[in-house]
């Protein structure tokens, strides 16, 4: 195994951890209240902001979409996932773990495991935006709406999958493309004979 190419292979890891905490703060999906000019919902992969300038009658009871425990979890979640990154690191790779015929190293399964579980987060916030979003105004999970809140106030409202989320999608792919592939970067081990 080459020196170079595993440090090389451990700064690329580092750059997708990296890349994973960069996604983890910019908004996967917003909803822009066009006459209020205001971006009325931010929703992160560890929760949700509202900033509605004072209007916040437009948007009664969202607070209850996201239950108290989520936002802990997810932090939990990101801590989990940066350990396994850093101790993948410097993991022994002969330790295997088999997953049917795939047999993975250690530090294999544990980069590529942290990037399937982003994707599978990626997934699962975008479908629990899309069963959310209607119970607001019949809001779409991409697209515009017409709401008006009374004689006097009304707006269209655009919501949005933001780049984060599509990024963040992508940072687990190459996490687990690093993950697998980890053996073809670092080179082959030399045994001694």
């Amino acid at each position: 195994m080459s020196n170079t190419r595993a440090w090389m292979f451990r700064v690329l890891v580092l750059a997708g951890a990296g890349l994973m905490l960069y996604t983890w703060f910019q908004p996967w999906w917003t909803s822009f209240i066009v006459e209020l000019d205001i971006t009325a919902v931010k929703v992160f992969p560890y929760g949700m902001e509202i900033n509605m300038g004072g209007y916040e009658y437009w948007l009664a009871g969202i607070e209850s979409v996201m239950p108290g425990w989520f936002t802990p979890f997810m932090w939990v979640y990101l801590g989990l996932c940066t350990i396994a990154l850093l101790f993948s690191l410097f993991a022994s790779s002969e330790k295997r773990i088999g997953l049917g015929k795939l047999g993975l190293s250690l530090p294999q399964a544990l980069i590529s495991g942290v990037g399937f579980s982003y994707i599978i987060v990626v997934i699962s916030a975008i479908v629990v935006i899309a069963m959310n979003a209607p119970n607001f105004y019949d809001a779409p999970l991409q697209g515009t709406i017409f709401v008006t809140m009374s004689r006097d106030e009304a707006s269209y409202v655009t919501t949005a999958i933001r780049f984060g989320c599509w990024f963040a999608c992508g940072v687990g792919l190459l996490l687990v493309i690093l993950g697998l592939f980890r053996n073809k970067i670092i080179g082959k081990t030399k045994l001694n004979t």
